[in-house]
């Protein structure tokens, strides 16, 4: 049994690596609707359960200081690495096509708080994290549950709601493909101008130059701590307004200033996407090190929830298709780009057709800009219901 914070890290960061090394080594079509990193998140849920280690105060102050660092440096990092350039050159009607879904995505939310809140002990926080989720990606709900204050007896629910929801929902996505002929008869959508779009976007994306090293991972390190830390103490000297305390103003913080020192040089910084997916992997591990599953009771309502949340998503995204003559496989790749985020879009779309990938990669992207801020929203507009 492991009892103190150094064995305790060793230990997590070891068997994180190796999982991930033997899906590298040995890809499967499984991974695609049950990633790896959920299965290090269940595995570690019942490495505990089996009493692999014990929350005692040495393990307890480490993963404390680890989470509350590495989460706002990863957001900051992600927000880096956001091209607003390449945001607007969508055009209005693809930025529509991704922020219909947006809407549709949380007013499924507040339908389904409205069935399933009282059942599950009006989980507005919570509800608020998945919302961030499934606008942006895992970062944006880990901001939010820091943020809010989400209790991590819930995470073990809450990552079922939304990995089984997000899994059933790729398939559906992937199978309505056939339908497209017929949709866009119906909508009226003009598929070459979305072709046209993504022909100038791939010949503006320009490679990342020069290999990276010791220093920039280094530096990559350096500059998003020393953000964190600035806005840290910038946020409490903040104002509280509404909701809006010195945690979600740090937060607020690190997003703009990621977007604000996007456009300059450092936009380009090598390694950050390495440095913050690396942070990413180690937190979701963490997060789940004090679960036991033995206390999943109602994670079948939660699961419920999240399906008619999708649900409603579904239907008013298809009316609002026809309103703005999108396309079925542009309102897939919003919709994926939205639930999956970045790390799924680009495979979805691929299924579509080439088209759609950068596109996908540009749509995730205002999904991690935007999550963050809407998870919020969404948590506060839930709790005055």
């Amino acid at each position: 049994m492991i009892t103190t914070g150094v064995g305790f890290l060793a230990f997590i960061t070891f068997y994180t690596a190796i999982i991930l090394w033997l899906a590298r080594k040995y890809p499967l079509k499984l991974y695609k609707v049950f990633p790896p990193i959920l299965m290090i998140y269940l595995l570690t849920m019942v490495l505990f359960t089996c009493g692999a280690w014990t929350m005692t105060e040495s393990i307890t102050a480490t993963k404390t200081a680890l989470v509350n660092n590495m989460v706002p440096c990863m957001v900051f990092l992600m927000c880096l690495n956001c091209n607003v350039k390449s945001i607007l050159k969508l055009g209005p009607k693809l930025l529509a096509g991704f922020f219909c879904a947006t809407a549709t995505i949380c007013l499924g939310f507040v339908v389904s708080y409205l069935l399933f809140g009282r059942a599950l002990g009006f989980p507005a926080a919570e509800f608020g994290a998945v919302c961030a989720s499934w606008v942006g990606g895992i970062q944006n709900f880990l901001a939010v549950k820091q943020s809010m204050n989400v209790p991590d007896s819930v995470m073990s629910n809450i990552i079922l709601m939304i990995n089984i929801n997000y899994s059933f929902w790729i398939m559906i996505l992937v199978a309505m493909s056939s339908l497209a002929p017929r949709f866009n008869k119906w909508t009226k959508a003009d598929v070459a101008q979305i072709h046209e779009i993504s022909r100038r976007l791939e010949e503006d994306e320009t490679e990342e130059s020069g290999r990276i090293d010791s220093l920039s991972v280094l530096m990559v390190i350096g500059i998003g701590l020393m953000v964190v830390a600035i806005s840290r103490f910038a946020a409490v000297k903040m104002p509280t307004i509404a909701f809006i305390n010195a945690s979600v103003w740090e937060y607020v913080l690190v997003s703009i200033a990621g977007l604000a020192l996007g456009v300059t040089r450092l936009g380009g910084l090598r390694g950050a996407n390495l440095v913050s997916d690396v942070m990413l992997t180690l937190v979701m591990t963490l997060l789940a090190t004090e679960l036991n599953l033995l206390q999943i009771a109602d994670a079948w309502l939660y699961i419920a929830a999240g399906a008619v949340v999708l649900i409603v998503h579904a239907v008013l995204y298809i009316l609002l298709a026809k309103v703005f003559r999108l396309d079925l496989h542009t309102c897939g790749t919003a919709s994926i780009a939205n639930v999956g985020g970045h790390s799924s879009a680009p495979i979805i779309a691929a299924t579509y057709h080439r088209s759609y990938v950068s596109i996908s990669v540009i749509m995730s992207t205002v999904g991690c800009v935007t999550g963050t801020f809407i998870g919020l929203l969404v948590s506060q507009l839930l709790a005055m219901l």
